[in-house]
C-alpha cells in the first residue's frame, strides 16, 4: 500500500543514502543476473518474519482480512512457538518481525511473555504492526520496557466516526487514548523505543492533520506518514467496499525478471507452515510454500528461497505475484541488503 511519510526525524546521513539509492539501482539492474544470490539473500536467515497469530481484534475496510478462512484465523499453540524459539535459537537469527500479512499481535496470549522468550533465545530487535487496540489490556508500562524495539501503528486518524466506519469497530476512543498515552510515556521513560503512527483514513488529508491531537503526535513519533491509496489485495478490495474518499490504487509497478525483494525472507504461519512474502500472501500459494517448521530447520527452509527465485527468473512467476501492485524490485534495496548480511555475519563469525 503506497505511503507518503508526512514527518519524520531522519539524519542527514539517512537523507543521503535515499537519494543514491536510484541511483545505484540504474547500475544494477542490468547486472541483476550475475550478482551471486549470496549478496542479497546469503546462507543463512538474517531475519523471520513470525505470525504469533493471524486473529484480529478489528475488521477494517481495506484489509483482506475480512475474506480469509475461519480456519486460517488462529493463534500460534504454545507447543507450536516452543518450536520456533528452538528453531531461532539453532539459525541464530537477530531480527523477528511479529506482523505478516493480516492478524493483530498484540492479542496473541501471553504477549509480553512471548517477547521475553524471543530475547532469550539471541533475538537483539522485534518489530511489529498494531492497530493499538489493545494495548492498554498488555499495558504500556510493559510495553515500554518489554516490549517490541520498533512499533508501527496503523490508524484511521483523530476522528471517531471515521474510526468507525473505517475500522468497524467502537473503541475509537480507546484507542485514541492508547495512542497518545504510549507516545507521552516513552518520552518520559525514555525507552527508545520506535514508534511511528500511519494514518489511512477516509477523509482528505488537510483534514486529518488538523486535528488537535496531530500536534502532539508531530513532537513525539518517530515518523508520521498518510496511506494515500488504498491496495486491492489481489483484486479482494474493490471500490464499491470501501467509504467514499479512499482512492483504490490502479497503477502497478511492472513485475520484472528479478524476483520481488519481499520472498528474501522466510515467513512462519501458526500452523507452523513456512511460506515467502509476509505481504500478500495470504492464502498460502503453493508457488510460494517451502515447507512446515516441524519437519525443517529454519537453515533447511531458507536454503530452499534459491528454488523459488530459479523459476521467477525462468519466467514461471508465483500466482499470487502476477497481479500483485506490492511487488518490491531488488535493485532498490540490494545495497542496504547487502551490509545487513555482512553485518550479521560479522556478528556471528564473533561468536
Amino acid at each position: 500500500m503506497p505511503a507518503v511519510s508526512i514527518s519524520n526525524k531522519h539524519n542527514m546521513k539517512d537523507l543521503i543514502k535515499s537519494g543514491l539509492r536510484p541511483i545505484i539501482a540504474t547500475v544494477i539492474k542490468p547486472l541483476w543476473m550475475w550478482i551471486p544470490r549470496s549478496v542479497y539473500i546469503g546462507t543463512s536467515p538474517v531475519r523471520l518474519l513470525l505470525a504469533i497469530t493471524r486473529k484480529c481484534n478489528a475488521n477494517c475496510v481495506f484489509c483482506a482480512y475480512q475474506f480469509v478462512r475461519k480456519e486460517d484465523k488462529a493463534h500460534m499453540s504454545d507447543s507450536m512457538f516452543e518450536l520456533v524459539l528452538e528453531r531461532i535459537r539453532q539459525a541464530r537469527i537477530k531480527q523477528v518481525m511479529l506482523s505478516p500479512n493480516i492478524g493483530e499481535p498484540l492479542i496473541a496470549p501471553n504477549f509480553i511473555k512471548k517477547m521475553e522468550h524471543l530475547r532469550a533465545v539471541g533475538v537483539e530487535h522485534i518489530e511489529l504492526t498494531t492497530n493499538a487496540l489493545f494495548l492498554h489490556h498488555i499495558g504500556l508500562h510493559e510495553m515500554l520496557i518489554d516490549g517490541p524495539d520498533k512499533m508501527n501503528i496503523s490508524f484511521a486518524g483523530f476522528d471517531k466516526e471515521m474510526y468507525e466506519r473505517d475500522y468497524r469497530v467502537r473503541h475509537y476512543e480507546r484507542t485514541r487514548d492508547n495512542i497518545l498515552e504510549l507516545l507521552r510515556l516513552n518520552k518520559k521513560l525514555d525507552t527508545k523505543r520506535e514508534i511511528s503512527l500511519w494514518i489511512r483514513g477516509d477523509l482528505p488529508v488537510e483534514t486529518l492533520l488538523a486535528a488537535p491531537e496531530m500536534a502532539e503526535v508531530f513532537q513525539l513519533a518517530n515518523e508520521v506518514g498518510r496511506m494515500t491509496e488504498v491496495d486491492n489485495w489481489l483484486g479482494l478490495i474493490t471500490e464499491d467496499i470501501l467509504p467514499k474518499g479512499y482512492i483504490l490504487q490502479r497503477a502497478a509497478p511492472r513485475i520484472t525478471q528479478r524476483p520481488c525483494m519481499l520472498l528474501w525472507n522466510l515467513t512462519v504461519h501458526p500452523d507452523g507452515d513456512i511460506q515467502l512474502c509476509s505481504c500478500r500472501n495470504i492464502f498460502g500459494d503453493p508457488d510460494l510454500h517451502i515447507g512446515n517448521i516441524k519437519e525443517m530447520t529454519l537453515l533447511e527452509a531458507h536454503s530452499q528461497i534459491e528454488q523459488v527465485l530459479v523459476r521467477w527468473e525462468s519466467r514461471s512467476v508465483p500466482t499470487a505475484c502476477k497481479t500483485c501492485s506490492m511487488y518490491c524490485d531488488p535493485a532498490n534495496g540490494l545495497v542496504g541488503r547487502w551490509r545487513e548480511i555482512r553485518r550479521e555475519g560479522h556478528k556471528r563469525h564473533a561468536e
